[in-house]
């Protein structure tokens, strides 16, 4: 709740006080992750398209990273996503989030997925004469539909949903391996749970027909 008109506002609690102690915890990180030389630059700016100058202001502690720039790094850089799961874990976050099931989670990711398409920059290595970069080979073990994991959960349902999607977006929003995707979308269909219908190129997934 806001202050009453005159006051001052709250002061923040938690960690990153302010822009300059912002900016030194992100130096320190990029530090213990990258160290401080030519070749770290190099690599931060190929990780987040900074120029120069920028990752230099980083690694100074001169400025820290702006909104687009962190959330390339979150990607990016192992130290920084480590860091803002801990702020997300925190016990002041823990106080202010309401509880997240899975489907809330699924749906952050599926956010996710469409920034990662918005980016012209966005590529991904699969196989395109797949049926929606689905699984070649079934796997042996057939699994009982109560044994599903959570991705085929989420994926039968975007396919009874009528949205057409494949192993691209399982691994896109699941941040699985794109084997992992194939395989899961291979054993729904080894069990008869999914169909696939169409041209290789422009076919899709659907629920079978009992």
């Amino acid at each position: 709740m806001l202050p009453q008109k005159g006051k001052k506002i709250p002061i923040w609690k938690g960690v990153l006080i302010g822009h300059k102690i912002y900016a030194q915890t992100i130096s320190d990180l990029l530090h213990k992750e990258y160290g401080g030389s030519g070749r770290a630059i190099k690599q931060l700016m190929l990780q987040t398209h900074a120029t120069e100058r920028t990752v230099k202001h980083w690694l100074s502690a001169q400025n820290g990273p702006n909104a687009v720039f962190l959330l390339r790094l979150i990607v990016s850089s192992s130290i920084i996503r480590a860091f803002v799961l801990g702020l997300i874990d925190s016990p002041l976050s823990k106080s202010w989030a309401a509880t997240i099931d899975r489907y809330s989670i699924a749906a952050a990711r599926e956010a996710y997925s469409i920034g990662e398409g918005n980016s012209a920059e966005s590529k991904f290595s699969y196989d395109e004469s797949d049926p929606i970069n689905g699984l070649i080979h079934a796997p042996k073990n057939v699994p009982d539909i109560k044994e599903l994991n959570e991705r085929q959960h989420w994926f039968m349902a975007r396919v009874a949903s009528g949205k057409r999607c494949g192993a691209k977006e399982i691994m896109m929003i699941w941040q699985v391996s794109l084997k992992t995707a194939r395989r899961d979308i291979g054993s729904l269909r080894e069990a008869r749970l999914l169909e696939y219908v169409g041209s290789c190129r422009n076919g899709r997934y659907r629920i079978t027909r009992k």
